[in-house]
């Protein structure tokens, strides 16, 4: 019986052993990579697609994008047409939105969003919109 195998350690000294990584102290994922703060928004949103609107709900909004509660899966990538109004305004946004990623959201599909074909102006005036919308929620907590 001696000659079965030792339950021992097989990594000796002599394997390689990779250097400390400062990187490995800090975890990437812990921060947003979003470029622009989202806020808590509800509001409808028109989705167009060929000779079909659909109305869907959304469940945050910053000025470069929303998500958006859909019944509808779409591939990463897709660009939707939207339109929707800015909260406290009578401006209309119409744009595009590309697709970041779908998540299921039961009975719903959640849509991240980045928008896509925007003006200039409706740049501006989101940006303003969501200032001012930021304000509104801190001043409230």
């Amino acid at each position: 019986m001696e000659d079965r195998r030792q339950n021992k350690d097989r990594r000796d000294d002599f394997q390689f052993k990779l250097p400390d990584d400062e990187r490995s102290n800090t975890d990437r994922r812990q921060h947003d990579r979003r470029s622009q703060e989202r806020i808590p928004v509800k509001m409808w949103v028109r989705n167009i697609e060929g000779d079909a609107d659909y109305f869907q709900q959304t469940g945050n909004l910053s000025a470069d994008g929303m998500y958006i509660f859909s019944p509808n899966p779409y591939s990463t990538g897709t660009v939707i047409d939207l339109e929707f109004q800015i909260p406290g305004t009578d401006y209309i946004i119409k744009c595009g939105a590309q697709i970041l990623k779908c998540t299921a959201e039961d009975p719903m599909i959640g849509l991240s969003t980045k928008f896509v074909d925007m003006s200039d102006t409706d740049k501006k005036i989101i940006t303003k919109a969501m200032k001012e919308l930021s304000k509104e929620l801190a001043d409230k907590q």
